[in-house]
């Protein structure tokens, strides 16, 4: 595992990337590879060190020079390592006898998991979501009413789906300038996964959704409705050209 560990190490650099590449192409000397990349012999020789280390290239001498290579059977490797870790009907980690055969259905780490349906071979799907958000003009729990502005909304209800915890934290950014809300600073840093609302403009859905977070139009009822909803799949999400119409100011 630590060789492929150092591998992926290895090319999480752009110029030994380059490198790479250019020598699939074409064999050559650091000499020939400086010139090609427009970098010093120096820099090129650190990059050749960690390459060679990491075995994804090799050298062999003619006269005075050393020229390299692709190390075509460790990059071969490291495709079959990649297209075992992303095959969910093949979890081993293990290439070669040598290795330890890990599978994830005996990870130690399951025995007390509360997440334990990670390890199926299913596909996750959108019920894993931990943590909805709802913006509510005052706490009464899940029995609060889901207001009908995110910006203005005086408090968001956080509900995470899995424990069932219920939390409720003010507006950091009720003060904002009309159509400028920053959903970061409205929500003080609280990771969420989704929100739930009844209304909301284009600036906050697109900046939601830039941070992986997706913005749902709420129903008539509370919280608790709208959360069993959510769950079922029943909500409708906003589209990123979605305009508000609360008082009728359409940003």
């Amino acid at each position: 595992m630590n060789n492929f560990i150092n591998l992926f190490k290895a090319i999480a650099d752009e110029t030994r990337v380059n490198i790479l590449i250019l020598l699939s192409k074409k064999n050559m000397c650091a000499k020939g590879i400086a010139k090609h990349l427009e970098i010093s012999e120096a820099a090129v020789s650190q990059h050749i060190k960690i390459l060679k280390e990491s075995q994804l290239i090799i050298g062999y001498k003619i006269g005075y020079y050393i020229i390299y290579d692709l190390n075509e059977e460790r990059i071969n490797d490291a495709i079959k390592f990649l297209n075992l870790i992303t095959d969910s009907d093949n979890i081993s980690l293990s290439l070669n006898s040598k290795d330890k055969n890990y599978k994830v259905g005996s990870l130690m780490c399951l025995s007390n998991c509360k997440n334990k349906k990670c390890s199926k071979t299913e596909l996750v799907k959108e019920e894993l979501t931990m943590k909805v958000c709802f913006p509510v003009k005052s706490n009464e729990g899940v029995n609060s009413a889901p207001y009908n502005h995110f910006g203005t909304a005086p408090l968001f209800i956080i509900c995470d789906t899995e424990t069932n915890e219920v939390k409720a934290l003010n507006n950091g950014d009720l003060g904002h300038e009309h159509g400028k809300c920053q959903p970061i600073k409205a929500l003080s840093g609280e990771i969420v996964d989704a929100v739930i609302v009844g209304g909301i403009g284009r600036g906050a859905i697109t900046k939601l959704n830039s941070m992986g977070i997706k913005v749902f139009k709420a129903i008539e009822g509370n919280v608790n409705e709208n959360l069993e909803a959510y769950k079922k799949g029943e909500l409708t999400e906003f589209p990123t050209n979605h305009t508000c119409s609360h008082d009728g100011c359409g940003h």
